[in-house]
């Protein structure tokens, strides 16, 4: 469970960080289909590679809700059944709350075109792409970065 919160607040970061020369600001609304979307591009990633969502749920300290015997192996078949679409309407759940967080953030510090960049990626890669194209630059001292804001 942590580290589908942890994943939906990194995706979600990318909220948090636009580029202060633009004046256009998203509105709450659409900060709210940003997290929204976003945390359906993890649920549908993880989805699509569950080997890999069973390796991270394992990583996780807590009870995963997962029932103990299932395996790498069986886990792709569980998530088919009832029980195993329960658990990922559990996951959803907790994967969107994990995105909401970063919605406050979002409304202060985004711009419209990240925000339309997050809502028009289809992957976690575009998700990475619209960060890295709107983040703002950290032209602190000693970030090695002589880039004008």
């Amino acid at each position: 469970m942590r580290l589908v919160f942890v994943a939906g607040l990194a995706l979600c970061s990318s909220l948090a960080f636009g580029c202060q020369r633009s004046p256009a600001k998203p509105s709450r609304a659409e900060c709210t289909q940003v997290a929204e979307h976003i945390a359906e591009l993890i649920i549908s990633h993880y989805t699509a590679h569950p080997t890999e969502w069973f390796a991270a749920v394992e990583a996780e300290e807590g009870d995963s809700g997962l029932p103990p015997e299932l395996t790498q192996e069986t886990f792709a078949g569980y998530l088919a059944t009832e029980p195993g679409k329960t658990w990922l309407l559990m996951r959803r759940g907790q994967t969107l709350a994990g995105t909401q967080q970063g919605i406050d953030l979002c409304v202060s510090n985004a711009t419209k075109a990240q925000a339309h960049c997050l809502l028009a990626a289809k992957t976690r890669d575009d998700v990475v792409a619209c960060d890295d194209k709107h983040a703002k630059k950290d032209t602190s001292p000693g970030s090695g970065s002589t880039e004008s804001k």
